[in-house]
Formats: C-alpha cells, sequence, structure tokens
C-alpha cells in the first residue's frame, strides 16, 4: 500500500490561481481553523484526542467555492506543480539543528 506524502504550506508559496499568496493564505485558515476546532472539541470530551486535516482535494472545493473559480481549474493547478489531490495539508516541520 503506497502512502500519500502530506503537502507543507512553504511547498504551496509559488502557487497562484487569482493573485500570488492566494492558496497560501486559504490554507493557513484552514489549519488554523482545523487546529482551533479540534481543540475545542477535544476539551469538551477529554478522553478523545481529534486531529483534522483537509486535503487538497477539499481545499480546492473551498477555494472554488469563496471565489467563484472552478474546482477543476483549482486542481488542475495543484496538479500541474506535482501535487496529488488526496494529500493532507500541514504547517511545516519544524526546523531541526
Amino acid at each position: 500500500m503506497r502512502t500519500i506524502k502530506p503537502v507543507y504550506l512553504s511547498q504551496l508559496d509559488a502557487i497562484e490561481i487569482l493573485w500570488p499568496g492566494d492558496v497560501r493564505v486559504l490554507v493557513e485558515f484552514m489549519l488554523r481553523a482545523c487546529d482551533a476546532r479540534v481543540q475545542e472539541l477535544n476539551s469538551q470530551n477529554r478522553g478523545s484526542r481529534q486531529r483534522s486535516r483537509p486535503t487538497l482535494h477539499g481545499l480546492a472545493g473551498h477555494f472554488a467555492r469563496l471565489t467563484h473559480v472552478s474546482v477543476d481549474r483549482v486542481e488542475q493547478v495543484f496538479q500541474a506543480h506535482g501535487l496529488n489531490l488526496g494529500a493532507t495539508v500541514e504547517f511545516d516541520e519544524p526546523a531541526t539543528d
């Protein structure tokens, strides 16, 4: 079974659909929103430790709904950069010295 590697936030810096940085801004918002929501859920149920991350396919849908750009166009841009639409997106890993 092949594991799909996550895509890190910095890998999205060069991708633009409507203006430079548009994808990164949305992804960073989505990651922070996921973390905030999970923290809220976990604090309400101390026995639970949930974690949530969007996929590139899901992000394409969010971008399309917000901008009225077609999902196909957004997905084509991701794929043109060699990204797998099923990959989850993560904050960059901290640098190790």
